[in-house]
C-alpha cells in the first residue's frame, strides 16, 4: 500500500479504475450460463447472458404471445433465470356449439380446460368433436396448432315425480322414452307422463310423472282392482278398461276420485222383447201345365200375417227396475198362395218286380182281390172281359176316364181296367180280378201304375 501511495495521483486514478473494470468483467462473466428451453416439447439448449426469460427467447428467435404459457415471468427481471424455461405457445381455437361459433387463442392443452376458458359448462353425454372426431374432454390436445372443436350438448331433462324434483338427466336421445331407457329408470305403465313420451327432446325439458296408484271399481256385485295415475273417475275406468257403455253411468265421472279410491260402476241395460203371434193364410189351387202330373209347384207364396207385442226391459246390476209393453200392433197382414197342380203327363221308366216298365202315372192304392164264385152263376164284368187275372176293377168314380186302360199293379203284373166297384171311401182302390183257381186274397197297399199310350183326356186330380 505504501508503494501505491507513493505513485502519482493520476496513476493511482487509472489503476483504482481498471480494478472496477475488471471487477465488471468478472461480474458478467459470470452471468453467462447455460439455459435449456422446451417449446411446445422440443428442447432448445444455449448459454446467454440474459436479465429477462423473455430475452432468451428472442435470441433463440421464437416470438411471444400475451396467451402463451411459461413457467416463469417473460418481462421480470432476474439475475438467477432458472436453467430450463419451458413455453406452451398459444394458438387458435375454434369451437363450434348450437348457439354459435366461439374464436379464441390459448396455450390450454385440454379441451375441458378449452371450454371452461371459453364460459362453457360441460355437462354427462356432452359429445365433443376434435377435428370431427369423437374425442374425450380430458384428451391432450397437440400444442401450437390451430384446432376446431364441435360441441354437441347433451339435452337436459328434469324429472318431477309427483310434482316432487327428482333428478335430472343428460342424454343424446331423441325422445323421453328413449332417453329414461337409456338411464335405466323403469314406471309402471299405468303412470302418467306429460309430456308424452313419444315426444322429441329440446335442449331443456321437463318430464313430469305422475304414479298410478291402486283403484276398486265396484260393478254388479264384483270388485275389480287395478292402477290409475288418473285423476277424475272417468280417467280411473279407462285405465282400469271398465269405462261405461251405452246406459251405464258411475257417480259424476269428471269429478276427483274419492279418498277411498272407490268407484260405483251401475251397469244399464235396455232389452227390447218383441213376441210374435202369426195369422194364418191359405193356398188356393190352379192348373199349372209346367208342373208333372200328381205334384204340385207354388205359383206365388203364401205369407203369414204376423201380429207384435213390444216389451220394453230396463235392467240395472242385473236387477229388473222396469218394465213397459206396447201392442200388440200387426207388422204384415196374411196373404194367401196359389199353387199349382200339374196337369203334363211325362212317360217314364221304374224297374218293378225285377222288370222295367215305362209309365206316365203312378198312384198308391190298397188293394183287394175277387173271383167269379163272389157272384154266383153270372159272374159278368162291366167291360165285358171276362173275370181272370189280368182284369182289374176301380171305383165307379174312376172308371169312365180310365176304361180298358192297361196298367202294371205291383205284386200283381199287368193288367186291363175292366170293372167298377164301390171301393172303400175316402181312400183309392182297386180290386184284382183271378180266376176261381188262381185266385189270391189281397188286403194290402201297392202301386198302379199306368202304361202308354197316354190318353187324349185324363183327370189331373183322381176323385
Amino acid at each position: 500500500m505504501s508503494a501505491l501511495k507513493k505513485l502519482p495521483k493520476f496513476l493511482q486514478f487509472a489503476l483504482a479504475f481498471a480494478l472496477i473494470l475488471l471487477g465488471l468483467a468478472l461480474c458478467v462473466w459470470s452471468q453467462i450460463k447455460p439455459y435449456q428451453l422446451t417449446v411446445n416439447g422440443e428442447i432448445i439448449r444455449m448459454k446467454a447472458l440474459a436479465f429477462f426469460p423473455q430475452d432468451l427467447f428472442k435470441l433463440a428467435g421464437i416470438p411471444l404471445q400475451p396467451q402463451d404459457r411459461l413457467s416463469v415471468d417473460p418481462g421480470k427481471f432476474s439475475l438467477v433465470i432458472p436453467g430450463q424455461v419451458q413455453l406452451v405457445s398459444a394458438r387458435p381455437v375454434t369451437i363450434e356449439t348450437p348457439e354459435g361459433v366461439i374464436e379464441l387463442i390459448t396455450a390450454e392443452l385440454l379441451p375441458a380446460n378449452i371450454l371452461q376458458e371459453a364460459g362453457i359448462k360441460i355437462f354427462p353425454k356432452d359429445i365433443l368433436l376434435i377435428e370431427g372426431e369423437k374425442s374425450s374432454i380430458d384428451q391432450k390436445l397437440l400444442p401450437a396448432q390451430s384446432i376446431i372443436l364441435e360441441l354437441q350438448p347433451a339435452k337436459r331433462v328434469d324429472i318431477y315425480l309427483d310434482e316432487q324434483y327428482q333428478t335430472s338427466l343428460f342424454t343424446q336421445k331423441a325422445t323421453y322414452q328413449e332417453a329414461l331407457e337409456d338411464a335405466g329408470l323403469e314406471f309402471n305403465e299405468k303412470d302418467r307422463f306429460s309430456p308424452n313420451l313419444t315426444e322429441s327432446l329440446s335442449s331443456s325439458n321437463q318430464l313430469h310423472i305422475t304414479q298410478a296408484e291402486q283403484v276398486c271399481v265396484l260393478t254388479n256385485g264384483k270388485e275389480f282392482f287395478g292402477l290409475s295415475a288418473g285423476e277424475t273417475v272417468s280417467e280411473a275406468l279407462a285405465d282400469l278398461k271398465v269405462t261405461p257403455q251405452n246406459l251405464d253411468y258411475a257417480q259424476e265421472e269428471d269429478q276427483p276420485i274419492s279418498p277411498d279410491r272407490k268407484i260405483t260402476l251401475h251397469r244399464v241395460e235396455e232389452r227390447l222383447i218383441l213376441q210374435t203371434d202369426e195369422t194364418s193364410f191359405s193356398y188356393s189351387y190352379q192348373e199349372d201345365p209346367n208342373t208333372q202330373l200328381d205334384t204340385t209347384a207354388v205359383i206365388l207364396p203364401g205369407q203369414a200375417g204376423i201380429d207384435v207385442l213390444r216389451t220394453i226391459e230396463r235392467i240395472q246390476d242385473g236387477m229388473l227396475l222396469a218394465s213397459n209393453s206396447e201392442g200388440p200392433w200387426k207388422a204384415s197382414d196374411p196373404r194367401d198362395g196359389v199353387m199349382g197342380r200339374g196337369t203334363r203327363a211325362v212317360l217314364q221308366t221304374e224297374t218293378v218286380d225285377g222288370e222295367t216298365i215305362e209309365f206316365w202315372r203312378k198312384v198308391s192304392v190298397y188293394a183287394t182281390s175277387y173271383h167269379p164264385s163272389t157272384f154266383g152263376d153270372n159272374p159278368r164284368t162291366r167291360s165285358g172281359l171276362p173275370l181272370a187275372k189280368g182284369t182289374i176293377a176301380v171305383s165307379a168314380a174312376w172308371y169312365p176316364s180310365m176304361a180298358l186302360q192297361r196298367v202294371y199293379v205291383q205284386g200283381y203284373g199287368y193288367g186291363t181296367i175292366g170293372d167298377s166297384g164301390g171301393g172303400i171311401p175316402g181312400t183309392y182302390w182297386i180290386d184284382l180280378g183271378y180266376s176261381d183257381e188262381d185266385y189270391v186274397g189281397w188286403h194290402s197297399w201297392t202301386t198302379l201304375y199306368f202304361l202308354p199310350p197316354i190318353p187324349a183326356w185324363y183327370p189331373v186330380v183322381l176323385p
